[in-house]
Order: structure tokens, then sequence, then C-alpha cells
């Protein structure tokens, strides 16, 4: 900097971009005190104290969420002087989207200047002001295209090429569904469609933007709402949150095409799982960047959003000082899988050769990914067993089983109880850090876009790979990533775990050095589920699905179910000592009469068994407890846990006893905690598990365990499994139970009234309900058939109003799935959180929340928005404790949404009051 050179004007960045001498904060997505408003997208608003933004984007916001502020606004025309405390201020058109502004800032004391760009382009747009660019000292620059590769095409043939595609697919008898942001693509491509002769239809959140753009671009075309039923021979324009919606899915003839600068990217089509993709964007591409820098002439550049590092870098080899200002509140990328209406382009997520055949050697690591990559591309279930089946009949030896635990996110043969890896999310953090030289605050901002482990992980090793920091071999076998996870369980401490991830990351392309993450975080995520696994095993090998589905429950381990099956061996499948088998489970039933029904009524299966003269139902109490198998041979005794988990040392006094069991057998029951012969509550029971000292492991030595026995599965080297019930039971009552072990009580019912008093006896004595169970029935590991039912009524309800709504992970990450609800100090009147729920909805009915919480944002951090609080939902759940998690004082267990309740508003919520009352404080 020259003698003359008027010093810089004061920039911070802490949890934001903000300029000191102004107090004014730009584009803060929570609420402030003073903030720029670059534009109306809704992770750029929130209502602030003061806001300064143009005056279109003052209106859209105002028609869209209401007041704009929470205090004063200022809203000039676009080069209109504005002084603020020794400061001349200008808005300029940004180009990004109606009513877009880039902020000019002049210091009058000595004409030091500073310009923030926010999200804009240069090129010209139908619906957007043509941008306007003015020299400044400091340039702060969006950079989300900011590599080589992003050059875009002229924006109107993008646009021609849409209708011609569009317009093909209406000649095809297809539906035409174009998939673009709410606010910005989606009046852009509309805008395209005036004068094509082409009807159009909008989804109801698009209609709504519209509206409150048309006073500002009154040349839209005729358009519909979006009716399913007539939907047929228009082009309907969606948001990407919409693209599988129960709706879209319905129309069985529609052909989608995303909308994004992404559509560059090699493979995108696959990525985004649509039918095509146009490169229409409402950012600058690469060389717009460029020619920006060039017309601004900045003294310094500092690049916010995208490729930050990768520009700044090209920047300062041609000769800027340029570096990478990201701020973590800031969505860098934004996939499209994640919560709607954001104006961050969104980014693909899936391999992009998915869908062709697979070339790697079939014992390497990349075919397993390839085949995990093809299986979450095609929505078919035939078509995922298929691509599974082809893949496993390929492997062999030690290869099969691996593949097998590794498609079901088991890392290893459960049976042979291995320590675990301790590699968690601190670990794999500090290993991508290191390995793509991204700070803290940058990766933050990945990880919060994507709430996906996998999806963040590619993102950071692609970095990492652009840095040359990577140095992928070929097709590395399956055998080294199962050696990586030998070494990491071996590695001591996270400094010698965090070297050896980064050692083995950096010799994999990022795809699959991606599901490496996946597979540590147990995160799969594409739809192998079990059930899926099992009958590609079945396929692939030619035997019956329930065999190697029994096979699987009887070895412990699908892995060796499916060793079985290659060689055509699973009748040799028997249960074992110390291989723990999965527990049967009870189907829920809502009421004592449907119990009584359900099991006193024949159906064909059994009309060779005689009806009894006098039909009883066999019921057991249901323990608040956890569940647990327990296994004692001459010298030796295991507890495993619902989920085949070791966790002896947990419980040493059950140990102790059961080793005084002079029977060799595999028992099934229930750990209850007792203080003075009173059983206590699963939340005080669950402290015990995962304690690793081996003394008393409970606060007071006055608590206790139990043992409740319900099921003797083997005993004496015979295995019990077909047997029916009450022979089993038989048995059990002959053994010599010592001390802390006790057989549970069975009642029985002799009409549907003595089953409804049978359960509240059990919720008089402490239990969670009842167990009913036909005395004919085997015992299936792992099934949730009708043989066993659970009686297990909602303590109560409370009526509750939303908060805060949380994108959901997997299936759901594309809505608004998760949601923290409170109720009412009658006292303060303030909203007090008591839990959070994420089941009971229909698809249906999550959409329409996550449209509606989408609109009602007053601010949003990373994933989590706090919304209006004016969606009144009624939460069943089975008791309430005192909790230092929520503000409440208290939480609720196993909350679970029973209903919207569209008939009730805010002020009808329940009291904080009532919920202590039913909590018994």
């Amino acid at each position: 900097m020259s003698p003359s050179s008027p010093r810089p004007i004061a920039l911070q960045h802490t949890g934001g971009i903000y300029l000191p001498d102004l107090d004014l904060w730009l584009d803060p997505p929570r609420p402030v005190g003073r903030a720029f408003v670059s534009h109306a997208h809704s992770d750029h608003f929130a209502r602030h104290e003061f806001t300064l933004c143009s005056p279109v984007t003052h209106a859209i916001i105002d028609k869209r969420y209401g007041a704009i502020t929470a205090g004063a606004s200022l809203a000039p025309a676009y080069g209109e002087a504005v002084f603020e405390r020794g400061h001349e201020l200008r808005l300029l058109p940004a180009g990004h989207i109606l009513g877009s502004a880039m902020l000019h800032v002049t210091r009058q004391e000595d004409g030091a200047t500073l310009l923030y760009t926010g999200d804009y382009k240069l090129r010209h747009g139908r619906t957007a002001e043509p941008a306007e660019l003015r020299p400044a000292h400091t340039l702060i620059m969006e950079t989300t295209f900011g590599l080589p590769m992003y050059v875009f095409p002229p924006q109107e043939q993008v646009l021609s090429d849409i209708i011609q595609w569009a317009r093909e697919t209406l000649e095809d008898q297809g539906i035409p569904v174009l998939l673009g942001y709410s606010l910005g693509k989606a009046q852009e491509v509309l805008s395209a469609f005036h004068g094509a002769g082409l009807p159009v239809m909008l989804h109801p959140s698009i209609v709504k933007m519209t509206a409150a753009c048309a006073p500002f671009f009154p040349d839209f075309p005729p358009y519909e709402k979006f009716d399913p039923a007539t939907a047929t021979g228009h082009v309907l324009i969606m948001p990407p949150s919409a693209a599988r919606s129960q709706a879209i899915r319905k129309l069985r003839v529609c052909r989608t095409a995303m909308l994004s600068g992404w559509a560059l990217t090699p493979g995108a089509k696959y990525r985004y799982q649509v039918d095509e993709v146009f490169p229409l964007s409402d950012h600058a591409d690469y060389p717009e960047l460029l020619k920006t820098v060039e017309e601004v002439q900045p003294r310094q550049v500092y690049t916010v959003h995208g490729y930050t590092s990768e520009f700044a870098r090209d920047l300062r080899e041609r000769g800027w000082e340029a570096w990478s200002l990201v701020s973590e509140d800031q969505l860098e990328l934004t996939l499209p899988g994640t919560a709607a209406s954001t104006d961050a382009e969104s980014s693909p997520a899936t391999l992009e050769d998915a869908g062709e055949e697979i070339t790697a050697p079939p014992d390497s690591f990349a075919a397993w990914v390839q085949t995990c990559e093809r299986v979450a591309a095609d929505g078919s279930r035939l078509k995922k067993r298929a691509h599974l089946a082809g893949y496993l009949k390929q492997q062999t030896g030690g290869n099969l089983p691996r593949a097998v635990r590794w498609f079901s996110a088991q890392l290893e043969d459960p049976v042979l109880q291995l320590p675990p890896l301790q590699t968690g999310w601190s670990v794999i953090r500090r290993a991508l850090l290191e390995l793509s030289g991204l700070r803290e605050a940058e990766y933050r901002v990945i990880s919060r876009s994507q709430a996906d482990t996998g999806r963040t992980a590619r993102l950071v090793l692609d970095r990492a790979l652009a840095a040359g920091r990577l140095f992928p071999s070929s097709h590395a076998p399956a055998a080294e990533i199962a050696s990586l996870f030998d070494r990491l369980r071996s590695a001591h401490g996270p400094v010698e775990k965090t070297t050896a991830l980064k050692d083995g990351l950096a010799k994999l392309p990022p795809l699959e050095g991606s599901y490496v993450v996946r597979l540590l975080t147990g995160e799969l995520r594409v739809g192998t589920r079990e059930g899926l696994v099992e009958e590609a095993i079945a396929t692939a090998f030619e035997e019956q699905p329930d065999q190697v589905r029994e096979a699987a429950m009887l070895c412990g381990d699908l892995g060796r179910a499916a060793d079985l099956a290659a060689r055509h061996e699973l009748d040799s499948a028997q249960p074992e000592l110390f291989i723990p088998v999965k527990v049967m489970l009870a189907s829920p039933e809502e009421t004592a009469s449907d119990i009584w029904n359900r099991l006193t009524t024949r159906d064909e299966a059994d009309e060779q068994r005689p009806a009894p003269a006098h039909p009883t139902v066999w019921l057991e109490d249901k323990f608040d407890g956890i569940r647990a198998q327990l296994h004692r041979s001459a010298g030796r005794v295991e507890i495993y846990s619902r989920d085949l988990k070791r966790i002896t040392e947990q419980f040493p006094e059950i140990t102790t006893a059961a080793g005084e069991l002079k029977d060799e057998v595999m028992l099934d029951g229930e750990i209850v905690a007792y203080a003075e012969d009173r059983k206590l509550s699963f939340f005080d029971l669950q402290k015990r598990l995962g304690r690793r000292d081996q003394g008393d492991l409970f606060i007071s030595s006055s608590i206790t365990v139990r043992y409740v026995v319900f099921d003797l599965i083997w005993q004496n080297g015979a295995g019990l499994l077909h047997e029916p019930l009450e022979e089993r039971r038989e048995k059990l009552e002959k053994l010599a139970l010592p001390p802390l072990l006790k057989r549970i009580a069975v009642a029985e019912a002799a009409s549907e009234t003595e089953v409804e008093a049978a359960f509240h006896a059990a919720r008089r004595n402490g239990n969670e309900g009842l167990i009913a169970k036909d005395r004919h029935s085997s015992y299936s590991p792992g099934r949730r058939g009708k043989s066993w039912l659970k009686l297990k009524k909602a303590f109560s309800t409370l009526d509750v109003v939303v908060v805060k709504a949380e994108q959901g992970h997997g299936k759901r990450s594309h809505v608004l799935s998760d949601y923290t609800f409170a109720v009412r100090d009658e006292h303060s009147g303030a909203l007090k959180v008591i839990g959070k729920a994420y089941s009971g909805l229909s698809d249906g009915e999550i959409e329409e929340l996550t449209e509606h919480f989408t609109e009602h944002t007053l601010s949003q951090r990373g994933s989590v928005r706090t919304v209006t609080p004016n969606i009144v939902l009624e939460i069943a759940f089975d008791s309430i404790q005192a909790s230092q998690r929520h503000d409440s004082g208290l939480a609720l267990r196993f909350p679970r949404i029973k209903a919207i309740r569209r008939d009730k508003g805010v002020d009808e919520i329940d009291t904080l009051t009532y919920a202590r009352k039913l909590a018994g404080k």
C-alpha cells in the first residue's frame, strides 16, 4: 500500500461478515441489530432491528414473510446515496434475482471504498436487473463456481434448450417437470415460456413467490396452480424439494430436469437422479468472476461461498492479493436433498457413472462402492436386489461375508465381538481437515449444509484432490480397506488414529474415501436394508429368502449366512452358545379388544388346531428395562443387548448370579433396576450402559438390578426355537434360578375386559404395559409377527407448539422432518422446550409442514430453523422425566407425533404446570 493509499475499511469475520465502523452485518442469516440484506432468499433474511435492502427486496420479503424487521428499515433506490456514520452507501443491482443488490461503501474521511457483491451474476437474465460494478479498494465476492470448469452457455440458449425439451416431452405424451428454486430460477424459466404456447403449472410455493414478484415484473405468461388431477399436458415448475414428493411420484409419465449450474459437473444427471440437467444459474461463472476483479480493480479480494480457497489461489497466481473469507453461518454448497427454498445452487450427491456397468475388478473396493451407488440411484426394489445379487455372485472366499456385512453397515463379524474402532467424528473431521487443508470454519459450513456424513466427506475429499493432496491408487482391493479398519482398531489415541485414517484416505479417490467414512460412522444410506440384502443373497445363490433370514438369525451374522448360502448349506445353521441371536419382537396393538381378537380368532393356518372351548390369552407385564440375552456355559457367562452387543461388564452382579446355574442355557429376558423393592425406570438403568469401571456402577448402592427371564431358547446343546412357547415355559419352570434371576409371571385373561384390567394393573405396578403371546408360537428371532403383541398405550398426550424445524436425514434429507416443540409457562407467558419428535406424520404431512416452516422461518443456523410458533402438534409419549436438556426442566420419553392439531391455536397449547403434574412433580 502506497503512503497515499487510504487504510482499508475495517472488516471483521466472527460468525459472519461485519463492518464495525458502520455497525453493519452483511447478509447475516440470524437476527442482529443492523444488517444489509442483499436479496430475498430465505437463507439471507432474518428479522433484524434495522435492515438495509433494495425497495424490491423489501417488498418481496414484506409480502412473503410479514414485517421485514423488528424495528426500522431503509430501502434506497439503486445508486441513491445514503449517509451513515461517516460513510456513503449505495446499492447497485447484482443481477442475481429480482431486487438483488450489491453494497458499495465509501468512507467520507479519506475515500476508502469497499464493494460487497452478495450473490450475483454479470450475465443478463430476464427477471433480474443487470448487474453494475464499481471500482473499490476492497472486494468481498461470492465464488460459488470458482473453478475454471464452470463456464455457462448464454442464458437465452439455455432457456431455449429448456423450452425445446419441454415441448418434446409433451409431444411424447410425457409431463415435463422443471426443478428450480421458488424465487429466482422459477420466475426466470417461467418468463421464458412467454409466447411459447405451452401451458404451465406452478407448485404452490412458486405461485406465492411469483405473485410477490409480479408487481415488479408483469411480463409473466399465464399459469395455473399445480393440480395432479389435471397436470397432463402441462409443463410443471417445481422446487427441488418437490422432486420426491408423493404428488410427483404418482405422475407415472413424468420426465424431470434439474436447473442448476452444477449441471456442468460430469455425471450430474445421475447424481440428481433426473432425466436431464440444464446449466441455468443465478450465480457468476468462472470467467465472470475474473471479469469482476478486472473491473473493480481492488487492492485486496476476499472470497466467500463455494470454491473460495481455489479461486483465491488462482487470483494470487494472477498477481492479486486474495484470500478466502468463509463464514461458518453461510451455506457454501447445498445438495438437492437439503431443505427447500434457499438460493444456494444444488450440488450433486451420487456417483457420476451410476447406472453404467461396473468395470472395476470384483474384489476391489471400487466395485463394492459402485454397487452401492447403483443401488442408491435405482428406485426399483427389484433392480436394487439385482444389482446386489450380481455383485455378490462374483465374490469368493472371505470377500463375500465381508461385502455383505458392509452392505449392512457392519465392519466386522458381530459374533467375534471385537473391540470398537473408537474412530468417531472428531478423528474423522481432523483427518479430513489435515488431508484437504480446509479451515475449521470452511469444514463446518460444508458439514452443516449437507446433514449427511458421506456427502460431507465427498465434498471435502474433492477439495483435497483439487489441491493435489490425494494420490489415489487404481482399484484398491477391498481387503486393503479391511486392513485400514484393523489399523484403526489397533491404533492408540486420537493422534495415531487420525494419522492412520488420513494415510488410508489419501490413497483413495474421493468417492471411495467417502464410503470409508460412511462405514466408520455406520451411516451408509444407500437403501441396502438387511431384508433387501437377504433377498439378494437368496437370488445370487438360488436359495429361499426365509432360509437365508433364519440362518442369519441363528448364526448371529448375515455374512456367515451368505457363506452358507453360497455353499448351499443353510440347513446346517444352528444356534450356538455365545453367538447371540436376534430377539423375537412383539407387534403393537392399540386396544385390549385388538389383542383379544387377534389371539383368539383362528385363521386358515390354524384350521388343524382345535379351537379351545374357553379361549384365554397368555399375558406378561412389559417391563421398563433393557432387553438382554444371557448365555451360560460351565465356565462362562455373557450378556448381550437386543442389538447383539456384549454388555457383560455393565452387569457384574447378574453375571455372578448366572454362574450358579446348573444348566448350559440361552435365556431371553429384561434387566430391570430396583431400589427398596421399587422398580425404577429405563432412565435410571441406562446409566449402566457404556460405563467402563467395574465397581458399583450406580451412584447409590441401594440401587440393584435383576434379570427377569421370560424365555428359554437353548438348553444343554439343544435348540428350542421351534418348540411351542408353552413347552419352552415348562422347561423354564424346571430351571433352578439363582437370586437376581426371576421368572416372569404369566397371567391368563378370559376376555378383553380382563386384558384391559391386566393392562391397568401393569401400569399401576410401574410397568410399561402388557405383552400378549400365542402359547403355541415358536421363537422367531428378529421377527415382528402377530404371535407376540404388545399393548403399550401412551402415558398421555400434550398439545405443544413447534418452535424449531430441522432438516431430516437419509430419505428425509430434502424436507424439514425433525421438530422441536414447547409448552407455555403460564406465569411468564414464555414458551419452554420440552422435547423433539420426528415420527408419526405421513410423507405428505411432512412435505406440507416443510413448505409452511420454510415460509415462516425466523432465522436459520445450519440445518436448524427457528420458526414462527403457529403449528400445534399433539404429542404422545411414554413418560416425563426431569431433565436439564431443555429449559422446561422436563423431557419426554419416546415422543411421537399423534396429530397436527389444525383446530387449535398457539394460545391453546398445554402449560408447563400441566406437564409437571403428568410427571408427578
